[in-house]
């Protein structure tokens, strides 16, 4: 069973000139709506726990998933609200990069590459010092459908090495990497941020303009 404070996500639809109103759930939040998505990226809260006085892990920051619990709420959230011909940019860490593509899989998407954040420094590792991030993309019917006509987009994210921020906030130029090989509606699922143009969905993105 999940916790509690991992159910609490919210949705936040982007304002359209003929909006799909969303409808009301039983407890009065908007999150259905019936639209559908051509682009989703999505975040997850992978299950990593640190050991240890340190807590270096994930959860010491926000509440964490399991595979199975990112399999349950992605199917249910997104059922009947993607787009034939879709793709997907699934965040993933380099030791859950099997349950990434099982989730892929079990979306009904089909794994066709990588994108790779580049960081300036290493951080945590038993064998070697992680200093990359992966971002999975991965494509639902016809995937040149959803493609944009840009030929030169790299798959190294902003073509040069990026800090970080705060703790698994992903740099900002992903987005306009992501709009320029997809066309929308867009979807950002375990959002932290409102963007222009895009819909919303998660537990922090009421906290943050």
């Amino acid at each position: 069973m999940l916790e509690q404070q991992t159910l609490k996500l919210k949705y936040h639809e982007q304002p359209q000139d003929e909006p799909n109103e969303p409808i009301e759930d039983s407890e009065g939040d908007k999150t259905i709506t019936h639209k559908k998505y051509a682009t989703i990226v999505a975040d997850p809260p992978w299950y990593q726990r640190g050991g240890g006085k340190c807590k270096r892990g994930a959860d010491r920051h926000y509440p964490i998933l399991k595979e199975h619990q990112i399999k349950n709420i992605m199917f249910n959230y997104l059922d009947d609200k993607v787009a034939d011909n879709a793709h997907l940019y699934l965040w993933t860490v380099n030791n859950h990069l099997p349950e990434a593509l099982r989730i892929i899989e079990h979306l009904d998407f089909r794994y066709i590459t990588n994108l790779v954040w580049a960081k300036p420094y290493f951080g945590l590792g038993r064998y070697f010092r992680g200093q990359h991030e992966l971002c999975l993309f991965a494509t639902k019917g016809r995937g040149f459908t959803p493609k944009t006509s840009k030929n030169n987009i790299s798959t190294l994210i902003g073509q040069s090495l990026i800090k970080p921020t705060t703790h698994s906030t992903k740099p900002k130029v992903i987005y306009d990497l992501v709009e320029a090989r997809s066309q929308g509606p867009y979807l950002e699922m375990f959002a932290r941020n409102k963007r222009k143009g895009w819909d919303t969905w998660g537990n922090e993105i009421d906290n943050k303009a």
